[in-house]
C-alpha cells in the first residue's frame, strides 16, 4: 500500500514457458528498456492461454508487497507488475493502480493479503528493515503493516505460507535484502534476471503449479 512515509530458484532451463501475451520490454541490472515493437493484439487462435489456478478457471491472483525505497524502485516494481499482468497473464494487484480515490489502505491491504493466491515480497533494504521491525515506527507504515500480517500467516500455517509467500529479487537488488523470516537460503527464492518470459520462468512455475519437467512413470519411457 502507499507509504505515507508509507505503508533462485536455480535449475535446468529448457527455455521459456509461454504463459501470456507478447513480451514488450526487458530489464537487466535495473535498467528498463522498452522494445520498439508493435503492441497489436494477436488473434484468438494465436494468443497463448493465460495461466489458471487449478480448478478455478481463472488467472491466479497475486498481490505484490514492497517498500517505496525511492522513485526508481517504485517504477521498477510497477514495470514488473505490468509485465506479469499484461504479458504473463497473471491477475496482479498493486497499490499504484488503486490510488483513484480516498481509501482505507489498511482494509485494502487486508483484502489483498487474504484474497491473493500468492504474495510476492519484493526484496529491498527499506522493506527488510520494516519487515524485521528495525525501522522507525513512523516510516513505511504500509510495509510494516503488510509484513506483520505475513509474519502472522507464517506462524499460523508454515507449510501453506512457504508455498504462498514468494520472495522476489528484482534486477539490481540482492538476496541479502530478503527479510530473514522468509529463509532465503533454505527455501526457494526467485531472482528475476529480466522482464521476459524466460527471465520470470521459475516464478511462473511456482504461481501456476505447472512443472517444467514431468515426473516419469516407473518402468515406462514415453
Amino acid at each position: 500500500m502507499p507509504e505515507q512515509n508509507s505503508f533462485t530458484n536455480t535449475g535446468t532451463n529448457t527455455g521459456p514457458v509461454i504463459f501470456g501475451g507478447t513480451v514488450h520490454g526487458s530489464v537487466r541490472g535495473g535498467d528498463v528498456r522498452q522494445a520498439e515493437t508493435s503492441r497489436a493484439a494477436p488473434s484468438a487462435e494465436s494468443r497463448p492461454a493465460s495461466p489458471t489456478t487449478p480448478g478455478a478457471g481463472k488467472p491466479p491472483r497475486v498481490f505484490i508487497t514492497y517498500s517505496h525505497d525511492d522513485e526508481h524502485h517504485r517504477d521498477l516494481v510497477r514495470d514488473f507488475a505490468t509485465f506479469l499482468r499484461a504479458d504473463a497473464g497473471i491477475d496482479v494487484r498493486l497499490d499504484q493502480w488503486a490510488d483513484d480515490g480516498r481509501r482505507d489502505w489498511s482494509l485494502w491491504a487486508i483484502e489483498q493479503l487474504n484474497e491473493a493466491d500468492f504474495v510476492l515480497v519484493i526484496a529491498s533494504p527499506d522493506y527488510k528493515r520494516r519487515a524485521e521491525g528495525t525501522e522507525e515506527p513512523h516510516l513505511g507504515r504500509g510495509a510494516q503493516f503488510e509484513a506483520a500480517m505475513i509474519r502472522d500467516n507464517i506462524t499460523k500455517d508454515l507449510p501453506r505460507a512457504v508455498r504462498r509467500i514468494l520472495p522476489v529479487v528484482l534486477p539490481g537488488r540482492r538476496v541479502e535484502e530478503i527479510p530473514s523470516f522468509l529463509n532465503a537460503h533454505s527455501t526457494t527464492r526467485y531472482e528475476i534476471t529480466e522482464f521476459t518470459l524466460a527471465g520470470v520462468e521459475e516464478l511462473l512455475v511456482a504461481i501456476t503449479g505447472v512443472a517444467r519437467h514431468s515426473l516419469p512413470e516407473i518402468g515406462f519411457r514415453p
